[in-house]
């Protein structure tokens, strides 16, 4: 369990965001600015910096586990790859976080993967920054795409399709970061 404070426990990080989350429960929808906020007010609570001097030094620790727990189950909550993985964990028990079940999943689909090696040997052979956009924008469309699916397959509780989405979405994000690391005549790193 996580550790919320003295006398609360929760078993989620849905749970530490009772305003944006009000059922606690594995959600694929949510308000992003909601989430953001109740964030922020979190934090101003928890953050080692703003808890006092006077408290012991203990409640200084606590309060640090604390602000690093916010942390990591904000960022997770916020993105979209991390958030499917987490949920599919908390609702399927599928970790893909798992190399090789990620790699069993990705295995269903052979033509997704000549797809993602045909659009990095574009973006390796492209010489300009207007292709290189051009491949971004269609990228961020597959992104917007996939994401809009995770939503209905959270909904019918279709979790194997959602766990290959997933594993697609991890490529299309792993192409998004080599995008932006673009550079003319250098080798672009794609990570799988």
């Amino acid at each position: 369990m996580l550790r919320v404070n003295q006398r609360r426990f929760i078993t989620t990080f849905y749970q530490l965001f009772p305003r944006t989350f009000p059922k606690g429960e594995p959600t694929w929808s949510y308000e992003p600015g909601q989430l953001r906020k109740e964030y922020r007010a979190l934090q101003a609570q928890h953050h080692p910096d703003m808890i006092s001097q006077a408290d012991s030094s203990n409640a200084t620790n606590d309060g640090g586990d604390q602000s690093s727990l916010l942390n990591k189950a904000y960022h997770t909550l916020k993105d979209p790859l991390l958030r499917s993985q987490y949920v599919l964990k908390l609702k399927d028990g599928i970790d893909l976080s798992q190399e090789q079940v990620a790699q069993e999943i990705m295995q269903r689909n052979p033509i997704l993967l000549m797809q993602v090696l045909d659009i990095h040997e574009q973006l390796e052979e492209v010489e300009n920054e207007e292709d290189v956009r051009v491949i971004e924008k269609e990228n961020k469309q597959r992104i917007k795409a996939i994401e809009s699916q995770l939503g209905k397959c959270y909904t019918d509780k279709q979790y194997d399709r959602a766990a290959e989405l997933t594993v697609e979405l991890r490529y299309w994000v792993n192409l998004a970061k080599a995008i932006k690391e673009w550079e003319p005549g250098k080798p672009v790193n794609l990570t799988h």
